[in-house]
């Protein structure tokens, strides 16, 4: 299956990169499609839920801004159409809302705060009016990384509701990870509809939340200081239970140097026919060994380490799951350039390489573009 991934990264592009598989379809190669001018920084690519022609960028600098793009179907080449302000700086991450498609919230990791950015009904177009300004507060024992809140990723925790016979998502809750504070806090809707600060989760001290994803009411969190990941229960806002943590287990390989390395990435694979199981994949950076640095593959319930994956990458920041079945994930070396296409295989317990491209500077995002095809039907 050929398929197009846009690259983000620590550069002023956005590169857009064709995978085209061999007769046999076990393997193939990765070629420069084109490239698109991006600013400053787009270091964190997300579509757009409702129409997946359109595509956002961060500008991860002072002054932060994300910015939106209209795709071309056939280059994946990208027209700007829209700037909207994040109100801080360093916006390392930001969310695109399920409820409509018209939100996008940043998390501004220099600014100790996030925005809610309202897009017009084009979802290309940012509104002159925003949500509220949420700030945090609070510190952590890593005198060189946690003097003050560092807002390091959006995420919202979203269900299916009908309206008549059509199913559409809604943003129940938001959760930011802040690397600076040790918590996740709990965002929810007020009466008036704006996002409010509810609640936090607290990890263990010094350990950095960065990137976490929510599954079965468990909140599973990657820590870039304590290069851990975490398993916390997940009550429902207001129940009065508080959150218990379940488990903690290194990310990084047997015998690699805890002082050196760093976690990045969390990825959760998508539950399918091709693939029953669901498993978690955790990015680590800063490996000296000459092979690179490691995927790590955990399988749930209960959470526990499957293996690693070598890469021939250095610091990997950032990796995606792509295609109709979830079937390829992609990552890239900041430091070390290129990037690396695998399939899952094992039922997602393993990785096999496909392809690499070693002409992208400082990759650090990913999207894979859909491809039009379905899921594979299960089995009557």
């Amino acid at each position: 299956m050929a398929l197009k991934i846009l690259v983000g990264g620590y550069t002023s592009l956005i590169t857009a990169l064709l995978y085209t598989p061999n007769g046999s379809g076990t393997a193939g190669s990765l070629s420069l499609l084109s490239q698109s001018n991006a600013g400053t920084n787009p270091s964190w690519l997300a579509l757009n839920p409702s129409n997946s022609s359109i595509v956002y960028a961060n500008q991860e600098t002072w002054g932060g801004q994300i910015w939106s793009f209209v795709i071309d179907p056939t280059t994946a080449a990208l027209t700007k159409k829209s700037t909207g302000s994040t109100g801080g700086n360093d916006p390392a991450h930001f969310a695109v809302l399920f409820g409509g498609g018209n939100e996008i919230v940043a998390a501004n990791y220099d600014s100790a705060s996030t925005i809610d950015m309202i897009l017009g009904t084009d979802r290309t177009t940012f509104s002159s009016s925003t949500g509220p300004m949420i700030t945090y507060t609070g510190s952590g024992p890593n005198t060189s990384r946690q003097t003050v809140p560092h807002p390091h990723q959006a995420s919202s925790i979203s269900s299916p509701k009908f309206l008549g016979v059509i199913e559409y998502m809604i943003d129940q809750e938001l959760l930011i990870n802040d690397l600076g504070s040790d918590k996740t806090w709990r965002l929810s809707r007020s009466s008036s509809g704006a996002w409010q600060n509810s609640g936090s989760i607290q990890h263990p001290a010094g350990s950095g939340p960065r990137h976490g994803v929510v599954l079965n009411g468990n909140l599973y969190t990657v820590h870039e200081l304590s290069n851990t990941l975490t398993q916390h229960t997940l009550p429902p806002l207001n129940s009065g239970t508080p959150s218990q943590l379940v488990t903690t287990l290194p990310v990084i390989p047997p015998g690699a140097s805890n002082s050196t390395l760093a976690a990045a990435e969390l990825l959760l694979s998508p539950k399918n026919c091709m693939y029953p199981t669901q498993y978690l994949y955790a990015t680590n950076r800063g490996d000296t060994d000459p092979n690179g640095d490691t995927i790590a593959i955990f399988s749930l319930n209960p959470l526990q380490l499957v293996g690693h994956v070598r890469t021939g990458l250095q610091q990997i920041r950032g990796a995606a799951i792509g295609g109709p079945n979830g079937e390829y994930l992609v990552a890239g070396g900041q430091t070390s350039g290129g990037v690396v296409l695998y399939q899952r295989t094992s039922g997602g317990k393993s990785l096999t390489e496909l392809a690499r491209y070693s002409n992208v500077n400082q990759p650090t995002s990913f999207v894979v573009l859909p491809t039009g095809d379905q899921p594979s039907l299960c089995p009557s």
